[in-house]
């Protein structure tokens, strides 16, 4: 731009010093108007061209959408995402619009400088789990997000695993399953569409919902293309003069998180379940559910007053951390009421669950 000033400045000096002192004032008018139909004419074109540029790229990213990466996933092929998170590192597209992603199964790598595992049905675990019961057997399903999942903790140090094997411990002669259904980034609804397209196959005895503070909002993931209407940026003015924006606001669909996402372009499904009514609805999804499928159900974690309210309301049994917990039992490293406990808390908060069940005679086959 600076070059093309420059030159054009040039031009109009060596125009001025060589036609000026010829010229009278009606070859000026002349050449005024003539640059004013110029500059018209130039505006109109570029303003076609951008129009043009625009329809041709969202033509072309109509098969460069949530659609078209479900359906290469689904044929085992791969269309790029960008994302600086490394949950995209993670996680594939479900063909369930309302959960949107899902773990990738079968999952074996380093993540974040831990072990990471998935087994064959998407769940953070080193083992299968087969849909038929055994006998004389207690399983225990979580549903939540990154705490429960265990962010930044190795493969067996989140607290469901810690409470499989403290449970299988007792060597009462019961065997305990605790299967891990977390999702990084899901709130309630979404957990509630995971048990019910999921977890209602395994017949679960009890299921845990973690509470976490950002179960208000939406989704920590979506997928956000171009907005080839947006009136922020020239397309036409990037491909000329700024090629390195261009490329990235034309390249693959970006992960984008919730901070940084417009709920106005989010399926209903997904918004639906924001905000404390969405979590309320939820919730009596859930309760519903328990009553249908015969199971058990408990909402844990550092509640406020709201999801406790929520909670009262619609007769779920909850153990708010919060309260039973009180700051200054743990060391505050252990980050016990934080959405990502260390290992420590997490060991904590694996024997207050299992006191908790114990106290509700819930471990008990069925």
């Amino acid at each position: 731009i600076e070059n093309l000033a420059i030159s054009l400045a040039c031009f109009a000096a060596w125009y001025a010093l060589i036609y000026g002192p010829r010229n009278s004032p009606g070859a000026w008018r002349l050449l005024a108007a003539r640059l004013l139909l110029l500059g018209f004419s130039l505006a109109l074109a570029l303003g076609a061209a951008e129009v043009a540029f625009r329809a041709w790229m969202a033509k072309d990213r109509a098969a460069n959408s949530f659609e078209r990466w479900k359906k290469l996933h689904d044929e085992g092929r791969e269309l790029p995402v960008r994302t600086m998170h490394p949950l995209g590192s993670i996680i594939a597209p479900s063909a369930n619009k309302r959960l949107v992603y899902e773990l990738q199964p079968n999952l074996d790598m380093d993540f974040a400088h831990r072990r990471l595992r998935t087994n064959s049905a998407g769940m953070r675990s080193s083992r299968e789990y087969q849909l038929e019961r055994l006998p004389d057997s207690v399983r225990i399903l979580g549903l939540g997000d990154s705490g429960m999942f265990g962010w930044d903790i190795d493969q067996d140090g989140n607290y469901l695993r810690v409470l499989e094997k403290s449970l299988n411990g007792r060597q009462d002669g019961v065997t305990y399953e605790v299967l891990n259904f977390a999702v990084p980034g899901y709130n309630t609804r979404l957990e509630c569409e995971r048990l019910r397209s999921r977890g209602l196959a395994y017949r679960p005895d009890i299921v845990i919902v973690g509470w976490c503070e950002n179960d208000y909002g939406l989704p920590f993931f979506l997928l956000q293309e171009t907005d080839f209407r947006s009136l922020d940026i020239s397309f036409i003015y990037c491909l000329l003069f700024d090629r390195a924006r261009l490329r990235v606001s034309i390249g693959p669909p970006e992960f984008r998180e919730r901070r940084k996402f417009d709920k106005d372009k989010v399926l209903p499904e997904i918004t639906a379940g924001t905000d404390v009514a969405g979590v309320r609805q939820a919730m009596q999804d859930l309760k519903a559910l328990s009553l249908s499928n015969n199971f058990r159900l408990l909402v844990f974690g550092p509640m406020d007053g709201k999801i406790v309210q929520i909670c009262r309301d619609t007769g779920i049994e909850y153990y708010n951390t919060l309260e039973k917990i009180p700051a200054g039992r743990y060391p505050r490293e252990y980050a016990i009421h934080y959405m990502h406990p260390r290992a420590e808390g997490h060991a904590v908060l694996a024997a207050e669950l299992e006191k908790h069940l114990d106290a509700l005679n819930w471990l008990k086959p069925n």
